[in-house]
């Protein structure tokens, strides 16, 4: 095979392998498997399901094995496919339902500096924004499952931290819904829209997408993470709407047109970072001027 060549992956038809989740037992060896952690022996695991035929636990296992299961010198234990199924059990992707009515939290507004921002929860969306200048808002999914491990008033600092990891996984070219490639492109936004660029990341698979601004990709470049740092701020793991204040600055230009490329600066206490972000949204060059 020679570098360039497709890499070839089989793929079978998904009502065939996801018909093989439609019997109760199948689905309570892949919990068992999935909570144990450790490869199971057959005995091990039919005692584990309370199954007392020996002979329909075994026709149901191997249906599951090649696929959601795998069997080796050890055992049986859960495949990558497992891991995923069993993964979306714990979140309540397929089987929880939440809301969260409209509650405050401590701010300040990043755009405003308004002392209070609010958060909700529903149709299995976080959303985080100033009810007073309605000029800061993230909008995202997060797995209703999840809740019920915080605290209401934890809830909007753990909904940042998904947001961010959700992000870093764009960034880093892979779909937080498939797995599939991303790329990313830099297009002119509309009229409405206050920043008059912005950055599109979209999996070429499935289609799902991430909007934001030219600036998220600057804010995890190295040069950046060592500004902020020097300003108080540690934006791996402090909250996104501390990384600067209404009295700070976030400037986005358009720099050329063809291709389009955008000009990002950030000031912090009369200090700015300058990044020139290309059309595919990698970071050209970053500078830092106004240091003493």
């Amino acid at each position: 095979m020679s570098d360039d060549e497709a890499v070839s992956v089989e793929h079978r038809p998904p009502e065939e392998v996801f018909g093989l989740l439609s019997n109760d037992l199948r689905v309570e060896i892949v919990q068992v498997l999935g909570k144990n952690g450790e490869p199971l022996s057959f005995s091990d695991l039919r005692t584990a399901v309370s199954e007392r035929d020996s002979g329909k636990f075994n026709y149901h296992l191997q249906k599951l094995v090649g696929h959601f299961v795998t069997q080796d010198e050890d055992g049986y234990r859960l495949s990558f496919a497992g891991e995923q199924v069993y993964g979306a059990i714990l979140s309540g992707s397929y089987t929880a339902n939440a809301s969260i009515p409209p509650f405050k939290f401590d701010g300040p507004c990043p755009m405003c500096g308004h002392s209070s921002l609010i958060a909700e929860y529903g149709n299995e969306t976080a959303l985080l924004y100033c009810r007073e200048c309605e000029a800061w808002r993230n909008e995202f999914s997060f797995p209703p499952g999840t809740l019920d491990q915080f605290a209401r008033q934890e809830l909007p600092f753990a909904f940042d931290r998904w947001m961010r990891a959700t992000v870093m996984k764009f960034l880093q070219g892979f779909c937080e819904n498939c797995g599939g490639r991303v790329d990313a492109a830099l297009e002119r936004a509309s009229s409405a829209n206050s920043r008059p660029v912005r950055a599109v990341f979209e999996c070429e698979r499935c289609d799902d997408e991430l909007r934001a601004s030219p600036a998220l990709p600057v804010l995890y470049h190295p040069v950046a993470i060592s500004f902020f740092e020097q300003h108080g701020v540690d934006v791996l793991h402090d909250p996104s709407w501390r990384y600067y204040g209404e009295d700070d600055d976030m400037l986005v230009e358009i720099l050329d047109d063809d291709p389009l490329r955008a000009r990002v600066s950030v000031t912090v206490d009369e200090t700015e970072l300058v990044a020139t972000v290309d059309h595919d949204v990698t970071i050209v060059d970053v500078a830092i001027s106004g240091d003493d």
